[in-house]
């Protein structure tokens, strides 16, 4: 039997063997859509001979991509999954500049801006120009057209933008927080899409070589993303699609559920197959489910069939008052815990809000009888203050333009260095349009005279701050060593002596926050340092580099610099040891979850409580589509 092949029903099966060049399956919850599109990738590298290489398979998470290599690990073996282009949308397009931006302007080495960052540089755009638009609205209002492919010179062309005050300003802040994207060799996250985009439209050749390509979760890309299908997939026109227009849930992030039918539009051959078989929910919830989605009219019209019997009936609950509401959830909880002797246990349960505010009340019952509870979005390892103080200093030796991670570890450990000196240097060097490093270099050099006071006190801290990011910078340009993240955050932590410092300012949890620094260090250990050989190896590609293509010049890469802009990248666009969950490596504790509806997107449990399932709170009140707030449901 074709290992490939076995245990596919006959709906997956004539997904993953199809010969339509245009397929789009739609997979409701629980179908197999990742068996199947893992499945396809697998056909057609072993049946079809597609090469690893020319195959692009593009996700929404981290997880996704993860799951899928290893299942595609265990259909094709022989390392071939690591020759796929196989990644989140932001990953994959970073790839495509990374060796490829040269041809439309993006400086070597660029960094990722992330959300922090963006908010910092608007922020004090809003202060400089005095305007009165809230910094974090205007960030929100950037991504957005962003998303939508609308650009400065549209929005300020836009007749209503001439008209209003508010728009006017918004525009000014766009043009200006650009420019400091610009100048400080930035890309935000929305940027990687866009300009990933600007690339494959003025310079198709890169992708020339794509034979096929594969997209999980269709149901969530934006404008910008369903144009960069059809570029990525212009020379073969091979796109397989998975996606359900049921659980389309992230409208509010510019997400298009019409990109089903545009897809449709677009490739008039497009083959659609229903995966109808459920193999994760009961009967009596697929039928709840079922009617309750069928009441959004414009959907298309499919069914879901249970493969499991019909179970224990979902069950609405009246209660006279949120207070009521939780004491009840609580008593249900230890009620659940106890009829059925243990077999189900706090990790089995969870609790599911429209909003994150609603959970005030239920945190007070759960502690007030003590269930032990996590909530979702809890601090990420990533953002915890040690670590992020190392990374900013590695940002730094990577890119000394960055003006926020600079401004962030200058006086860490304390040099001397105050925040009224270090927000006037960032000013004057945002003024006189030059990035904050070379304003301090040229300062100390006696090149320059600041017009920000610098007293000799100063001036020995940011001497002593430049000298350990120059000998950090020389490290990277080792030919014997090149340095890779571990031993460059091994040299900074020994110029900082930050065990000290960390011993010194957290004395009550020094133990603890030492051992995340180990873990950073032996996470950094681990990233790949094959990029040298991989750099090497370019006619076939590999999990680091694209394959070289006749006719179209990659950048060149120092191995060093390239390794750590990696290392970098990736702990920008994703965090590697929290899973999608919200728990580390894995990890979930004895204890029951509290999480958003929207963050517990394709995860499951045994037992779950929706609280609040009232007009206002779901449908939501500010809620512009109901439809939406339906599948949400």
């Amino acid at each position: 039997m074709d290992a490939i092949l076995d245990g596919l029903n006959n709906a997956q099966l004539a997904a993953v063997t199809s010969p339509s060049d245009v397929l789009q399956i739609l997979a409701p919850p629980g179908s197999g859509k990742t068996k199947t599109l893992t499945s396809r990738v697998a056909y057609l590298i072993r049946h079809l001979n597609y090469q690893p290489w020319n195959i692009l398979c593009l996700t929404f998470t981290i997880k996704s991509s993860r799951e899928m290599k290893e299942r595609l690990g265990k259909l094709i073996g022989n390392g071939m999954e690591a020759k796929l282009v196989l990644g989140t949308f932001h990953s994959v397009c970073r790839r495509y500049l990374v060796s490829y931006g040269h041809l439309i302007g993006i400086a070597k080495n660029f960094g990722i801006a992330d959300s922090s960052d963006s908010l910092s540089i608007i922020k004090r755009i809003v202060k400089r120009l005095r305007l009165n638009l809230d910094p974090k609205v205007a960030r929100s209002r950037i991504s957005s057209c962003k998303s939508k492919g609308v650009t400065i010179a549209q929005l300020s062309n836009d007749a209503s933008t001439k008209k209003k005050v508010d728009q006017q300003e918004f525009a000014q802040v766009f043009e200006a927080y650009e420019g400091q994207l610009d100048q400080a060799n930035l890309l935000d996250y929305d940027d990687l899409l866009l300009r990933c985009r600007e690339l494959l439209s003025q310079h198709p050749l890169c992708v020339s070589n794509v034979e096929a390509v594969l997209i999980d979760e269709f149901q969530d890309t934006n404008v910008v993303q369903f144009d960069l299908m059809t570029l990525f997939a212009a020379q073969q026109k091979r796109v397989t699609t998975v996606g359900d227009p049921d659980q389309s849930i992230y409208g509010w992030r510019s997400a298009e559920i019409k990109n089903l039918e545009r897809m449709q539009t677009q490739y008039p051959e497009t083959l659609v197959i229903h995966l109808q078989d459920n193999y994760r929910s009961s009967g009596a919830i697929l039928l709840a489910a079922q009617e309750l989605i069928q009441q959004d009219e414009s959907r298309p019209s499919k069914s879901l069939l249970p493969t499991h019997c019909p179970g224990t009936l979902p069950v609405l609950r009246r209660l006279p008052s949120s207070d009521a509401e939780a004491a009840w959830i609580v008593s249900e909880i230890k009620r659940t815990i106890g009829m059925t002797g243990g077999m189900l246990t706090y990790p089995d349960i969870a609790i599911l809000l429209r909003s994150a505010s609603l959970s005030r009340q239920i945190e007070s019952a759960m502690a007030k009888v003590g269930i032990p509870y996590r909530m979702v979005g809890g601090q990420r390892f990533f953002d915890r203050v040690e670590i992020k103080i190392l990374l900013d200093y590695l940002r730094v030796v990577s890119q000394p333009t960055n003006n926020d991670a600079i401004a962030r570890v200058i006086n860490i450990p304390a040099r001397g260095v105050g925040n009224t000196t270090i927000k006037a240097l960032l000013e004057e060097a945002e003024t006189k349009k030059v990035t904050l490093w070379f304003l301090i270099l040229d300062a100390i050099r006696g090149n320059i005279k600041t017009s920000t006071k610098i007293t000799k006190s100063v001036e020995q801290g940011l001497g002593a701050f430049v000298q350990i990011i120059l000998s950090a910078k020389q490290k990277l340009k080792d030919p014997i060593d090149p340095s890779s993240p571990q031993s460059l955050l091994e040299h900074i932590i020994k110029k900082l002596k930050f065990q000290e410092y960390i011993k010194r300012w957290y004395e009550l949890d020094c133990d603890g926050r030492w051992a995340n620094v180990e873990e950073l260090i032996s996470q950094a250990a681990e990233y790949p340092i094959a990029l040298a050989a991989d750099l090497g190896n370019r006619d076939v590609g590999s999990a680091t580099v694209l394959p070289a293509i006749e006719g179209i010049a990659q950048s060149d890469s120092d191995v060093g610099e390239e390794t750590l802009s990696m290392f970098l990248a990736n702990v920008a666009l994703a965090t590697e040891l929290q899973t999608d969950d919200g728990s580390e490596d894995g990890d979930i504790k004895a204890q029951v979850t509290i999480s958003t509806i929207h963050a517990a997107k394709g995860l499951e449990w045994p037992v779950v409580f929706v609280p609040a399932a009232y007009e206002g709170s779901i449908p939501h009140s500010r809620a512009e589509d109901t439809d939406e707030e339906r599948r949400l449901l």
